[in-house]
């Protein structure tokens, strides 16, 4: 499953690409959970609490990379979501639709942190590491199933997916190092690093607010 890092990789490139979008964008807040994990535990940072489901605004950003990436060609709009899911585990998720409105859903992929532990501040940021042990991939159209399926062999790896159904695949478990901003109702995270904090959340992922409640 080491070439599992190939997909991995390709994520870490497109939070730039829906970051930098998602700036320009005017865009509707949702009152909706969107994801379906289950969030439980809390995780402190500095004085603040990350706990629950933080979610992004509903973005058409995901439509300038339908058909790349992790994301199948009927992708129009989608959300970003981080659910706390432990003490010392979160879920970062991609939520993607076949419309503008983020009604329709097209497939949802979410990765799974564990051993989260939050190191030092740097300003108003706090430098974190996890581990990689999941990704968890649903396809909810058939252009969706057989997107994955193509980038799946692509990467080397056989996997047969079923429209509705959610797969779990193993992650190498490796150590990644981030940068996290969390205030009482919101979080963002930056761009994360193989090797070292980032030194900025710039060009990382889209601002989540808290959802669900």
């Amino acid at each position: 499953m080491k070439k599992i890092i190939f997909w991995l990789v390709l994520i870490g490139s497109i939070l730039v690409i829906l970051g930098s979008c998602a700036k320009d964008e005017n865009e509707e807040t949702t009152s909706s959970c969107a994801t379906d994990t289950t969030a439980s535990g809390s995780i402190t940072v500095g004085s603040e609490t990350m706990s629950g489901v933080y979610l992004s605004n509903c973005s058409t950003a995901f439509a300038e990379v339908a058909g790349t990436q992790v994301f199948p060609s009927d992708v129009k709009s989608g959300y970003m979501a981080l659910v706390v899911t432990g003490d010392a585990a979160i879920s970062e998720e991609f939520l993607t639709y076949t419309d503008t409105s983020c009604s329709t859903p097209s497939l949802t992929w979410k990765q799974g942190r564990t051993d989260f532990t939050v190191g030092s501040a740097s300003g108003s940021n706090y430098a974190v590491t996890y581990k990689v042990s999941t990704i968890k991939i649903k396809p909810s159209t058939d252009v969706a199933k057989s997107y994955m399926e193509t980038f799946a062999s692509s990467a080397g790896i056989s996997v047969a997916f079923t429209v509705g159904n959610e797969t779990s695949i193993t992650d190498n478990g490796d150590t990644k190092y981030n940068l996290v901003s969390v205030t009482s109702t919101t979080v963002q995270t930056g761009n994360s690093s193989d090797n070292a904090t980032p030194t900025s959340l710039d060009d990382g992922s889209m601002p989540m607010a808290k959802a669900c409640q």
